[in-house]
């Protein structure tokens, strides 16, 4: 489960604490099953027995597998745009999304052994992975009318929706190069890569 930074101040009640220690359980135990059994052969009930609880109770946190696959990638994201919601509204859209994006890079690194996981699970499944590339995709339009709404100046919502796509392509290219070599190696840096190989191209444009 992914802690957020802005959120330490904020008392957590027992309840909450509570549902976030039974998710993070089940996420664990999913993925692993996912890696061992392989995720079309895991049940819900498997999940449940490991985790001890009944599949009634597991859908209390859940809705479905495909949800516990996805909820580490959703958790992030969720993450990002709280961040981006809280930059200075005086930033530039670029400086902006150059933060928040390696804030999402340093996440990532930071959950390295679940995303590496992940991965291996989803790429064994072609119907997987478009839901994977898809689940990035679908943070896009919030970050754009969160950077939007921070914007002191009038802003055109085409182009930063369309700037927000060049961001995340290049994390996307960066997360995937990433997991392709087990995850070794720092995140942040090859995100800072591909965001200077545009940059260079847009200069020489």
């Amino acid at each position: 489960m992914v802690s957020s930074p802005h959120n330490e101040s904020q008392p957590i009640s027992l309840r909450e604490r509570k549902k976030r220690l039974a998710q993070a359980t089940i996420e664990e135990a999913a993925l692993r099953l996912f890696q061992q059994k392989g995720y079309e052969r895991t049940s819900i009930q498997d999940i449940a027995d490991v985790v001890m609880m009944s599949p009634r109770t597991f859908f209390r946190y859940f809705a479905s597998k495909e949800d516990v696959l996805l909820e580490p990638m959703h958790a992030i994201q969720s993450e990002g745009l709280r961040f981006l919601q809280h930059t200075a509204p005086t930033e530039s859209p670029h400086a902006a999304l150059q933060a928040t994006f390696e804030y999402l890079a340093l996440l990532h690194q930071q959950q390295r052994v679940s995303f590496l996981t992940l991965y291996h699970v989803v790429m064994q499944i072609p119907s997987l992975a478009s839901i994977y590339i898809y689940a990035l995709m679908k943070a896009e339009p919030a970050l754009c009318d969160a950077l939007c709404s921070r914007q002191e100046a009038a802003t055109n919502r085409q182009e930063i929706r369309f700037l927000v796509a060049i961001y995340m392509a290049a994390l996307r290219v960066a997360l995937e190069e990433w997991l392709e070599q087990e995850a070794q190696g720092d995140l942040v840096s090859l995100l800072r890569g591909y965001l200077d190989v545009f940059s260079s191209l847009s200069h020489h444009a």
